[in-house]
C-alpha cells in the first residue's frame, strides 16, 4: 500500500457535506447549482463520451473511418468481429463504476450509452430514489438487443454509501455502516454486507427473451465474487474526500480495473489499447498558482474542498496511478471554476 504523505490544508466535512446535499432538489439542476437547465449537462456529457472514447476506443460500436471506407461490407463485418470478442450476441461484458453519481446524470448520459453495466454509488438517499425511478426512462435503457450494436441488453445496480465506506471490487457488500452518522433507516446490514435499497434496472428486452440471461442476473450470481472495472469514473464528488481518503479509495479503486488483455500498448493518441480498464477524474480546479504551490479552498456551503491541480496529481501518484491524459473542459460557462480531467490507470511496468 502506498505510503500517505501528509499535506497541510483544510479537509472536507462529507458528515456536514452529505447534510447539506440532503436539501438540495434530486434534480440535475439542483446537483448542479443551478445550471441545469442550461447547455452545461449537454457540453459536459459531449465531452465526457469523447474522452472517454478517445482513451477506451473498445467501448466505441462505430466503426473506424478505415473500415468504413475499404468495402461495401467491411462495417459489417468489423461489428460482427467485435461481437466476436465480447463472446458472441448477448454477453454484457463491460462495467463501469459511476461514484457520488447523484441523481445519475452521468450513468444516463454518458456510461449507460457506452457500456452494459453501471453501479451507481451515492451517499444522498433522495438522489439515488430520483435515479432509480428515472432510469427506466433512460435512452439507453429503452432500446431491446435487437436495436443495439452489441446486441446485450444494459443494467444499471444501486448502492447508498459514502466513497470512503465503499469497495469497488464488492459493491454489494460495502456501504455506509449502521452505526454511522450518514445511515439511515432503509440501510441493513447483515453478516457484513447490506440488502439493496433497489432492484437494478434493466434495459428492455426482446420478446420471448429469458430473463435469466439479463445482466442483471448475470452479476447477481457473483455478488461475493470481486469484479472488475473498464473505467470508474469520478466527477464533481472527490472534492468531499480528504487527500487521505481520495487515496485510500483511489488504491481500493486500481484493484479492480479490468487486467490488460493483450500486449497492445497505448497508442500515439494515449489511447489504451492493451483491454485494460482506467479511472476517470473530473472536478473543478483551482488555477495553479504562479509558484506551483499547491492551493486549496474551502466551501462553506456545502463543505467541500477544490484542489490546484498539481495537489490532485499528487494524490494520484501517492495513489500508484499515472496520468495518461489530462485536460481542461471547454464550453462551460465562464462564472464557474475550470473543470479538469484526468485519465488514470496503473503504471504499466507495474
Amino acid at each position: 500500500m502506498t505510503t500517505f504523505v501528509p499535506t497541510f490544508h483544510r479537509n472536507p466535512d462529507v458528515e456536514r457535506g452529505v447534510n447539506y446535499w440532503q436539501s438540495v432538489p434530486a434534480t440535475v439542476d439542483g446537483v448542479l447549482g443551478g445550471f441545469g437547465n442550461g447547455t452545461l449537462p449537454i457540453v459536459d456529457a459531449q465531452g465526457s463520451r469523447t474522452f472517454l472514447l478517445e482513451m477506451l476506443p473498445r467501448l466505441s460500436a462505430i466503426a473506424p473511418a478505415s473500415a468504413s471506407s475499404s468495402s461495401d461490407n467491411a462495417v459489417s463485418n468489423w461489428l460482427a468481429e467485435r461481437i466476436k470478442e465480447r463472446g458472441g450476441p448477448g454477453r454484457a461484458v463491460t462495467r463501469a463504476l459511476d461514484c457520488g453519481a447523484g441523481v445519475g446524470r452521468v450513468t444516463r448520459d454518458v456510461l449507460s450509452r457506452l457500456v452494459d453495466i453501471v453501479h451507481i454509488v451515492e451517499p444522498v438517499e433522495s438522489f439515488l430514489d430520483a435515479a432509480k425511478k428515472q432510469s427506466s426512462s433512460w435512452p439507453s435503457m429503452n432500446l431491446p438487443p435487437s436495436k443495439t450494436a452489441f446486441k446485450a441488453r444494459k443494467a444499471v445496480h444501486f448502492r447508498l454509501s459514502t466513497l470512503q465506506a465503499f469497495d469497488p471490487a464488492k459493491p454489494y457488500s460495502s456501504s455506509i455502516s449502521s452505526n454511522s452518522k450518514l445511515s439511515t433507516k432503509r440501510v441493513k446490514l447483515q453478516a457484513g454486507s447490506t440488502e439493496s435499497l433497489y432492484e437494478p434496472t434493466l434495459s428492455i428486452g426482446d420478446e420471448g427473451e429469458d430473463a435469466t440471461s439479463s445482466p442483471g442476473a448475470l452479476e447477481a450470481v457473483s455478488k461475493q465474487e470481486p469484479i472488475e472495472y473498464d473505467v470508474i469514473w469520478g466527477q464533481w464528488c472527490l472534492q468531499h474526500l480528504s487527500d487521505k481518503d481520495l487515496i485510500a479509495f483511489l488504491e481500493r479503486a486500481k484493484a479492480c480495473l479490468r487486467k490488460p488483455t493483450t500486449s497492445n500498448k497505448e497508442s500515439s493518441t494515449n489511447a489504451i489499447l492493451d483491454g485494460s480498464g482506467i479511472i476517470v477524474v473530473k472536478e473543478n480546479v483551482l488555477r495553479a498558482t504562479e509558484d506551483g504551490s499547491e492551493e486549496v479552498w474551502y466551501d462553506d456551503q456545502d463543505h467541500s474542498i477544490t484542489r490546484t491541480p498539481n495537489a490532485y496529481e499528487r494524490v494520484f501518484r501517492q495513489a500508484g496511478l499515472e496520468v495518461v491524459k489530462t485536460q481542461l473542459q471547454l464550453g462551460l460557462p465562464e462564472e464557474l471554476l475550470p473543470v479538469q480531467i484526468w485519465c488514470l490507470r496503473i503504471p504499466s511496468s507495474t
